[in-house]
């Protein structure tokens, strides 16, 4: 078999082949694809990882800052207590706890696409 495969010219060490789309033409070639390829989109756990760690930074450089500026609205976060404020959606909220309350309190809250009574699974109520 070793025979059939190098007179095939199969080499071990070989460079791996990129497969590349080029104006809709699929091409195997040696060197990688061309930078002007579309780059793959994140996923939603990415997209709402790094929402997470924006999120994060910025509460801890607000408590470090030690004041708010004024024209940033009070928070939930900040006054220790929810209100209905109208937000419906898991991006608006910054807690499991505040979206806990807008889903039980608030009119119209669509932070609970399975209907399982748990909101904002991806986002903040993760098990």
């Amino acid at each position: 078999m070793v025979a059939v495969l190098s007179a095939a010219g199969f080499r071990a060490d070989a460079a791996p082949l990129h497969k590349c789309v080029v104006n809709g033409t699929v091409t195997y070639q040696q060197a990688p694809c061309a930078s002007t390829q579309p780059r793959k989109e994140p996923t939603l756990e990415e997209l709402n990882a790094a929402e997470k760690k924006k999120r994060a930074a910025a509460a801890s450089a607000a408590t470090g800052a030690g004041t708010r500026t004024p024209s940033a609205p009070a928070t939930a976060a900040t006054s220790g207590r929810f209100s209905c404020d109208g937000r419906q959606y898991c991006s608006q909220m910054r807690s499991c706890d505040e979206a806990k309350y807008f889903l039980a309190n608030c009119p119209d809250p669509r932070m609970d696409g399975d209907r399982d009574g748990i909101p904002c699974e991806e986002q903040w109520c993760t098990r």
